[in-house]
């Protein structure tokens, strides 16, 4: 494959520039799927026009663009720097809008509906870490022992940041369970897949039903409870707060009751 080892350059700058696994991946995906669908053009030749068209799939949503974009803008910048190739041609396609959407926390019975359903005790634990620890769907398939210590979680997550969760009592017996490696392990070795995590979690929810949500959930019970905004943005391991902000939802009997506070208007 004529983008192989470039690609494999770039995965390797990556991991040494502190990326985590997961983007990584992602931006392998991205990558492959762009060489995929020109197999006759290079790493080197693939042109502009060519990844502007690439880009313009009618089927993608805005965050799939948006993660497309990303990856290759970012290989791209690394073969320029290299001196690998002389032009980036991502360069004049501008940065795509992060689209707003009114954010509806999932209900709580929805989740205690799936630890009631869940068969096991590893099921119950994934469930646990994303709605009691805000964890995302790579951090809970990566998650190992060396991240537990003295009842804090230390979690590396998106742009290789660290930051640390205080414990809930819930899942600190599952997290004391285990001595060593990974919580979740891979049948032959290392760890599960995000996707694999992702699709169990989702089962359990129900149809419509992402892991992502219970983070969505575990951000806006912490905002309702303590109303401390920066407190959740570091829990949740955000840069910019206005991303926490678009985190914090909206339970829908929450909007039920705020409109029932109205007082009466006709005289019956």
């Amino acid at each position: 494959m004529l983008w192989e080892p470039h690609q494999t350059a770039f995965t390797t700058w990556q991991l040494a520039s502190g990326k985590t696994e997961s983007t990584t991946i992602t931006r392998q995906r991205w990558i492959q799927h762009l060489a995929r669908t020109y197999p006759s053009e290079t790493a080197l030749t693939v042109t502009e026009d060519q990844v502007t068209q690439w880009l313009a799939n009618p089927r993608w949503q805005p965050a799939t663009r948006k993660s497309a974009l990303q990856s290759i803008r970012q290989f791209f910048r690394y073969l320029t720097l290299t001196g690998t190739r002389d032009d980036n041609p991502t360069r004049l396609i501008p940065s795509i809008p992060q689209p707003r959407h009114h954010c509806r926390a999932i209900p709580t019975r929805i989740i205690t509906n799936a630890l009631a359903e869940a068969a096991t005790t590893e099921e119950r634990f994934m469930i646990l870490l994303g709605a009691h620890a805000g964890l995302r769907r790579s951090e809970i398939a990566a998650l190992h022992t060396q991240d537990y210590a003295s009842g804090w979680l230390h979690i590396t997550g998106k742009g290789g940041h660290t930051r640390v969760i205080p414990a809930h009592r819930e899942i600190r017996p599952y997290l004391e369970s285990k001595s060593t490696g990974y919580f979740f392990p891979g049948r032959f070795t290392g760890h599960r897949s995000s996707d694999n995590i992702a699709k169990k979690i989702s089962r359990l929810l129900g149809p419509g039903r992402t892991p992502h949500q219970l983070r969505h959930w575990f951000a806006t019970t912490v905002y309702t409870e303590s109303h401390n905004l920066r407190a959740v943005q570091e829990l949740l391991g955000h840069a910019d707060i206005s991303t926490t902000q678009r985190y914090i939802g909206v339970i829908d009997d929450d909007l039920t009751s705020a409109v029932n506070t109205l007082p009466h208007l006709i005289s019956y």
